[in-house]
């Protein structure tokens, strides 16, 4: 389904090409090379030169076998990495051929599957571990996940809803120069909604990303349009942002929800295992072990004393799995992507913007990727198909839309391919 939708994307029809911004789409080329690379095939001589394969060449020695090596030592497990990379790709270049009134739909549409999860999330944790509304054989049945296995991802998602929200009336605002009272009726339900689905997923990150997020909603308003004095308005939003500060404080402390915001098993651990993932990442440099090889390499290094019921699937620090699996390219290409938001978030709260529009989009857009990036600290949101997908659509609104170029007369007869263009002139980086 990717690969078709990627075929009738970038193959010209009639005189339209397909245009990204060239430094996003250097780092989408960088990231989809990286991983290629990985699965390239090596002598037998040459993969065992590589640091870290002694383990693995001592097993080979064993059986006497000398087969070629790929820098992974999971390659199907890279390859699954690959296709999922392969499908964000795609969304993010999908999202930048859409014009304003195109990203306005998009949002539209994310904010109304927000609220379907955040109904289903509530039906689940309604319904009880054992409910027939969980999607997946192995999730947080004790949580409300809505369309996702883990109840982290969901409160990401849906605390980036309640953001989109303060788009929504923004978007409202412009139009009329005050949100009509069924559309004021209409956010409030499902920010209602949004908040009692965070709080079926008892993660404690998704509570501290909703009360940032109902500052950022805030900020979006424009008071001046609406007729609210800024003083008034601070010192409201700040009252509001107290009480929730309090209540945090509250269920982090076990006085409300009977500890459910407390910590699990085996979390209070992690940390103590960052020396340990760093010896790792050390031992494999410079090319790393393969991007989704972590399950497999760190089994191999877990220690009696570290073994317990659970699993470590992922390493749960996105900023200590990219060096062990990627090694030191990986860390360049994070090191690159973060300056590009970066660079597009501060044009986007900074730069003199083309489109009020255009802008509004961008803000929300920069506003909930920051969620995804804190929460890779202590997560794995990006390694799940669906979030990645959604990331890639967000980043792809965090570029201006594209402007089509005039054909020369030069050109006439020139065979239909795939073209990668540059942006709105002024606005894309060179």
């Amino acid at each position: 389904m990717t690969l078709g939708a990627f075929i009738w994307l970038v193959w010209r029809r009639g005189s339209t090409p397909v245009r990204i911004e060239r430094p996003a789409g250097l780092l989408w080329f960088a990231l989809i090379a990286l991983v290629l690379i990985q699965l390239i095939p090596l002598p037998f001589a040459l993969w065992t030169t590589l640091p870290g394969r002694e383990l693995a060449k001592a097993a080979l020695d064993l059986v006497g076998e000398q087969p070629w090596g790929a820098i992974s030592l999971t390659p199907m497990r890279t390859v699954d990495t690959l296709l999922m990379l392969l499908c964000a790709f795609t969304a993010y270049v999908l999202g930048a051929q859409l014009d304003a009134a195109g990203r306005s739909t998009l949002l539209t549409v994310i904010l109304g599957l927000m609220v379907a999860s955040a109904l289903l999330a509530i039906a689940q944790f309604g319904a009880g571990p054992q409910s027939s509304l969980y999607l997946y054989a192995i999730t947080n049945s004790d949580s409300g996940v809505g369309f996702f296995s883990n109840a982290n991802h969901l409160a990401n998602f849906l605390s980036g809803g309640i953001v989109l929200i303060g788009w929504w009336l923004a978007e409202r605002v412009a139009e009329r120069r005050a949100p009509a009272t069924g559309e004021l009726f209409v956010a409030g339900l499902a920010l209602l909604l949004l908040l009692v689905a965070i709080y079926t997923t008892k993660s404690r990150a998704g509570a501290i990303f909703a009360l940032i997020a109902l500052g950022f909603a805030f900020m979006q308003l424009p008071l001046r349009q609406i007729g609210i004095n800024r003083r008034v308005a601070l010192i409201g939003g700040g009252g509001v942002l107290a009480v929730g500060a309090s209540v945090l404080a509250l269920l982090f402390t076990g006085t409300l929800a009977s500890g459910e915001f407390g910590f699990a098993e085996g979390e209070e651990s992690r940390v103590s295992l960052v020396p340990e993932l760093l010896r790792i990442a050390r031992d494999f440099l410079p090319f790393g072990t393969g991007v989704g090889s972590f399950d497999s390499i760190y089994r191999s290094y877990e220690t009696r004393d570290g073994l317990q019921f659970g699993y470590l699937n992922q390493a749960h620090n996105e900023y200590l799995q990219i060096p062990i699996e990627f090694g030191i390219f990986g860390v360049a290409a994070l090191i690159a992507c973060l300056i590009w938001y970066a660079r597009r978030a501060w044009q986007a709260f900074r730069g003199e913007p083309e489109s009020l529009t255009i802008n509004r989009q961008q803000r929300a857009a920069a506003m909930v990727i920051l969620f995804a990036i804190v929460h890779s600290a202590g997560d794995y949101p990006l390694r799940t198909d669906g979030f990645a997908v959604y990331f890639a659509l967000l980043c792809a609104l965090l570029t201006p839309p594209s402007v089509p170029r005039r054909q020369g007369g030069g050109r006439i007869g020139r065979a239909s391919g795939p073209r990668i263009g540059n942006t709105i002139p002024g606005l894309s980086y060179s």
